[in-house]
């Protein structure tokens, strides 16, 4: 069977002065512990909405940059087919970038749904100390109004139940408006704007990139779903040498005649020489 509690010396109930105090610190602190674990709450909500956010975000900028990737190879497949290799090139090159692009986009977006989960797990936890906070309160509330008598206790009993309906209060609203007030947060920062149009390719995004060739995976399954009936066709290097020819078709320019200079005239002692008669367009 239940005994009230003792204090001061050992086996001695407690004085009522001292039940009422313990009673007034529990609820104290107990109301103490709900504001905090209510601006945790607030705190955790808002980080979800950030996180969904910036979520959507990522993923807007993988779509972009997967947009950007395949329209770089139909424009380096068009070049290439009409013998512009340079420009080929240059456009194998934007795609590298953008596949890269959708590459970081996609970390960020498997990071970010990998902190949802988390968070979510958070605001479970304290929901589930909200709720021991109430209990507690409770029992050092029972514990103690069992030493007095039945007209204080009751006074007592009243403003523990109070305290307990404010500590025990649905946290749906503060969600609701911690959601309200992050998604503003975020709008009046920009962060909810509409995403600028896309930005013309130029050489500085070819130049800033490392590593380009960590977009070749990405590059193949563009490809594929670019011409999904066609094998994938290996890039061509920009520094690669062209095929020799081949010697039996190869054909030479034969050197044009060359007509050989006229001797010198003969000269006959101090005589002077004849002058060479020019030669005749024709012959008869």
């Amino acid at each position: 069977m239940w005994n009230p509690p003792t204090g001061p010396p050992y086996d001695a109930r407690l004085r009522p002065a001292e039940a009422r105090r313990q009673i007034a610190e529990a609820i104290e602190a107990a109301q103490a512990r709900d504001r905090e674990l209510r601006e945790e709450i607030s705190v955790l909500t808002t980080r979800r909405v950030e996180l969904t956010v910036e979520l959507a975000a990522a993923a807007d900028d993988e779509a972009k940059a997967r947009d950007l990737a395949k329209r770089a190879l139909v424009q380096s497949g068009e070049s290439a087919r009409a013998g512009h290799r340079a420009e080929a090139t240059r456009w194998d090159g934007a795609a590298r970038v953008f596949a890269l692009r959708m590459r970081d986009a996609r970390a960020r977006i498997e990071a970010l749904e990998a902190q949802l989960p988390e968070a979510a797990a958070a605001i479970a936890r304290v929901r589930s100390a909200m709720v021991a906070n109430a209990a507690h309160l409770n029992q050092v509330a029972v514990a103690r109004l069992a030493t007095l008598n039945a007209r204080k206790a009751a006074r007592l009993q009243e403003a523990v139940e109070d305290a307990k309906a404010e500590v025990s209060a649905p946290v749906d609203f503060l969600v609701a408006a911690s959601e309200r007030e992050a998604r503003a947060a975020l709008e009046a920062a920009g962060a909810l704007a509409a995403a600028a149009p896309p930005v013309p390719v130029d050489d500085d995004d070819l130049e800033g990139e490392v590593d380009l060739s960590a977009a070749d995976a990405l590059l193949d399954e563009l490809r594929a779903e670019l011409a999904p009936d066609e094998p994938v066709a290996e890039e061509a290097s920009p520094d690669e040498a062209a095929p020799d020819p081949d010697p039996d078709e190869a054909t030479l320019d034969p050197e044009p005649d060359m007509e050989e200079p006229a001797p010198p005239p003969a000269t006959d002692g101090d005589k002077p020489a004849r002058p060479a008669r020019a030669r005749a367009a024709g012959r008869r």
